[in-house]
């Protein structure tokens, strides 16, 4: 045996390789409870909407009663209503039907709208996509620039002028810039329109109706961009002026450098994973936005179709599109902390 050939068990696994393979299991570990903890929260989400839209005074059917339509409906076919849209019983039965619903892939009907509640968010989804993913390129990255330009120079013309006006930005709510912009372009200036999402006889041809559908959301694209500018300009000055004090750009300068390949190739590259983050914090509050933007513009978005849900006291529609949106929130949060994490590993 003591004249036996080593095996490989004799001999020591480099510690390169069992330091990799820790630092993967240490991030697969973070991706899978962030990914638990987020789930959880999501399924707080469906149980908190579906009480509460429940505790609102009135319901759908004391809304369809309201109308000439219901008038002679005797006793008996109130009753035989109320168990077929699901209002019968307490708050926790309704609660439950509801969950034994949502597991199957059923999301529920909109009586007002005579649809089922997925095809209506499905309608509605692309539009919302569209003002968020239009806006993002605007306070992303013209945010971001504006803030490497102030933090560069600090005291100096950018930020004298960009900083105050940001500032005011910052302190407006959603509606406000977006009643402000609707008051400008649409009264003072019209020259764009301000509600809707295509003109009332949209054309025809592809490139004609993008064109239509294109002006009518600029509006609403800008009002939720100069909402959220102010959170990534100020992130950018503050992480410039930290950066430029930093050896590797003191070097950069020093080596001569060339002042635009300094700002994007150096500072910029710098900066993607701060607002990543950021984007990752911001996602709530930039959904609560679009929520006032669309309702201001008549926008046919989820947000406009949760205000028609809560004045129709429409439950499944509010319960859908709540659940449906908290989902993608979450699901969005959850990649972008993600991909933020693995860029700030990689330098």
């Amino acid at each position: 045996m003591d004249n036996a050939s080593p095996s490989l068990l004799d001999h020591p696994v480099p510690t390169e390789i069992t330091g990799a393979g820790s630092l993967a299991v240490e991030r697969f570990s973070r991706l899978l409870g962030g990914f638990v903890l987020r789930l959880l929260i999501f399924c707080f989400v469906i149980v908190l909407c579906a009480v509460l839209s429940r505790m609102m005074p009135g319901d759908t059917l004391e809304v369809m009663l309201s109308t000439d339509f219901a008038r002679g409906l005797g006793t008996g076919e109130v009753q035989q209503l109320q168990e077929t849209m699901g209002l019968g019983g307490g708050i926790a039965s309704q609660v439950w039907e509801y969950w034994g619903k949502l597991f199957s892939g059923d999301l529920g009907y909109s009586i007002p709208h005579a649809a089922p509640v997925l095809q209506l968010l499905l309608t509605a989804l692309p539009w919302t996509g569209l003002l968020i993913l239009g806006a993002m390129p605007v306070f992303l990255i013209g945010g971001a620039l504006a803030g490497i330009e102030a933090g560069q120079q600090p005291g100096g013309t950018v930020d004298r002028w960009v900083t105050p006006v940001v500032t005011i930005l910052a302190s407006l709510p959603p509606f406000t810039g977006a009643v402000l912009l609707l008051l400008v372009f649409g009264i003072l200036w019209p020259i764009l329109p301000t509600g809707g999402a295509e003109p009332l006889f949209p054309s025809t041809e592809y490139f004609g109706r993008a064109m239509g559908v294109l002006r009518h959301a600029i509006l609403p694209m800008l009002a939720l961009a100069l909402h959220e500018l102010a959170r990534f300009y100020f992130l950018a000055r503050a992480e410039t002026l930290n950066l430029t004090q930093r050896d590797f750009i003191v070097n950069a300068r020093a080596r001569g450098i060339s002042p635009w390949r300094l700002r994007w190739a150096y500072i910029g590259r710098s900066l993607i994973p701060a607002c990543l983050s950021r984007l990752s914090d911001t996602l709530t509050g930039l959904v609560s936005a679009v929520f006032f933007v669309e309702i201001v513009f008549s926008y046919p978005g989820t947000g406009y179709l949760i205000y028609s849900a809560i004045l129709d006291r429409d439950y499944d529609l509010l319960q859908g599109a709540v659940v449906f949106m908290a989902g993608v929130v979450l699901l969005m949060n959850w990649l972008i902390d993600g991909l933020s994490a693995h860029l700030a590993r990689r330098g």
